[in-house]
């Protein structure tokens, strides 16, 4: 009995038609199975290679490596302090000073960590935001990226003794395989299946020529160590280029484009031919050449100008013949345009976004493509990069804060509740900003959402906003000025209605300041 249950040899069909391998376009399908390290292990390099060769020579690569860092990170993911210790018992007086206390510091919190960001890149090249860009362009286009959390002197005068050192992955060697030491593509793990530290060249493997020492390999715990990258499968250690899925038809493409500009090229150049009839062991003097021009140089070719409104007499036994030269006609736009979308379904991307057509598309489904794709862009951002890259900064920074004396969190607040906190992508531009405004607003309004989210989805945060609203409406109750923006006296526009018969002013309405138009 085989496993169905059916007399053992019995000829019949297989359960999926891929799987049986008898089908006449299945029979050369035939793959290995790979684990979900096995398969980036001996391919890594090559892919990274490849990746990177496009992403300098093809323009859509480079493109889809610019737009997926640029939405991704954008200005920057940046973090949101949440401090605050609990008031559950207190009077009202008692839980009052304490929020008082906990927004003091996390204000403080945010204006030292606005500080360091400048201070954040070891070589001093970028701020801790184009750290981020780097970083996640390191992942895309080579699969992952390797960032060293590295302590620094007090007496190095940075305002928190922390710095980052971003590294591609080629630093860690995927080919460093112990099974006897838990040592698995560079990654040395514990008894438990922790990673423990990771094996890291000083220098860049490509650039061994350029390092005095040669290249040297030092092994850096797990804790001192941010490893971002994208895994595709349960169990995987390291990532694999982003472009990987569209090497081929990025590389096609761009032989095919090539070769189309040549051809162009050659028949814009050829023009046409003179078929002339000699007799035999004729001379050719000067001006017997074709049209009564100069002969024939060595390779045959003879340049002839005409003037506006010519009429060209030919000589006898003179014919011209003009180039013709075949064109690929109208699917040419379509192959690209398809090869395109290929490129972009591969790379995460929308068509529209990687080749700035937008033709296609209306209001409606551009609405619908992009909430789509944003979705997918801020399941990148929190899964990966939030969580991989600044989330162990962030923590590594606070612990360093609080150890030099930079930072003193409020009596009672825990360690724990010092760490909490939101990270904010750059908000999403507005595709409708009258509607999209309204539609906020009204979700405010009727109770399905707060006004803090919506401010923190729009990249900013509710408490510096609400200090700001109170310092413009201080200084414009100090001159005299009032505003529609001001929610406390909420003034209307002008209208004709209220103006005096004859031009007069209208009598003054009664109001703590005299209405003037926002700027």
């Amino acid at each position: 009995m085989d496993l169905d249950g059916e007399p053992a040899g019995t000829l019949e069909a297989p359960a999926y038609d891929v799987a049986g391998g008898r089908g006449r376009r299945s029979r050369s399908w035939r793959v290995g199975s790979y684990g979900p390290n096995t398969a980036v292990t001996y391919a890594l390099d090559e892919l990274r290679r490849k990746s990177r060769d496009q992403t300098r020579r093809n323009p859509y690569a480079g493109a889809a490596v610019d737009r997926l860092v640029s939405n991704i990170v954008g200005t920057g993911i940046v973090p949101r302090s949440t401090a605050a210790r609990s008031t559950a018992g207190m009077s009202e007086e008692d839980a009052k000073r304490i929020k008082a206390e906990d927004a003091a510091f996390r204000a403080g919190l945010q204006a030292l960590f606005l500080a360091w960001t400048d201070e954040a890149d070891s070589i001093g090249a970028h701020d801790f935001y184009g750290l981020q860009a780097i970083a996640v362009r390191g992942m895309v286009e080579g699969g992952e990226t390797f960032t060293r959390l590295r302590a620094r002197l007090l007496s190095d005068g940075l305002s928190v003794p922390l710095q980052l050192q971003v590294l591609e992955g080629d630093h860690c060697p995927h080919l460093k395989t112990e099974p006897g030491n838990n040592v698995r593509q560079g990654i040395r793990y514990n008894a438990i299946g922790r990673r423990q530290s990771y094996f890291l060249y000083r220098e860049h493997p490509g650039d061994g020529i350029m390092a005095p020492a040669g290249l040297e390999l030092a092994e850096v715990p797990a804790d001192d160590v941010a490893h971002l990258y994208r895994a595709m499968r349960p169990g995987q250690d390291r990532g694999e280029p982003w472009l990987a899925r569209a090497l081929r038809t990025l590389y096609d493409l761009d032989g095919y484009l090539d070769a189309e500009l040549v051809r162009k090229k050659n028949a814009a150049r050829l023009v046409g031919f003179i078929k002339r009839s000699m007799e035999e062991g004729a001379d050719s003097p000067a001006g017997s050449g074709p049209l009564g021009t100069d002969g024939a140089d060595d390779d045959g070719a003879v340049s002839l100008e005409f003037e506006p409104g010519t009429l060209q007499v030919l000589a006898d036994g003179e014919e011209v013949q003009f180039s013709d030269p075949k064109d690929v006609g109208p699917n040419f736009d379509m192959f690209v345009r398809e090869a395109k979308r290929q490129i972009a379904a591969a790379c995460g991307l929308l068509y529209e976004i990687l080749s700035g057509d937008y033709s296609t598309l209306d209001d409606r489904t551009l609405r619908a493509a992009l909430n789509d794709f944003r979705r997918g862009v801020e399941a990148l951002q929190h899964h990966q990069v939030v969580f991989q890259f600044c989330r162990p900064i962030w923590r590594r920074w606070i612990d360093l804060a609080l150890m030099s004396g930079a930072l003193k969190p409020p009596a009672g607040m825990p360690r724990a509740a010092v760490y909490a906190a939101n990270w904010v992508p750059q908000a999403w531009p507005y595709i409708h900003p009258v509607q999209d405004v309204e539609g906020k607003t009204k979700e405010i309004q009727a109770g399905l959402t707060s006004r803090a989210r919506k401010v923190a989805e729009g990249g900013f945060d509710a408490e510096t906003i609400d200090a700001e609203n109170q310092a413009d409406n201080e200084r414009a109750d100090d001159m005299g000025l009032a505003y529609t923006s001001d929610g406390r006296n909420a003034v209307k526009p002008a209208s004709p209605a209220d103006a005096a018969p004859g031009g007069s002013e209208p009598p003054p309405k009664p109001s703590p300041a005299p209405t003037q138009p926002e700027e």
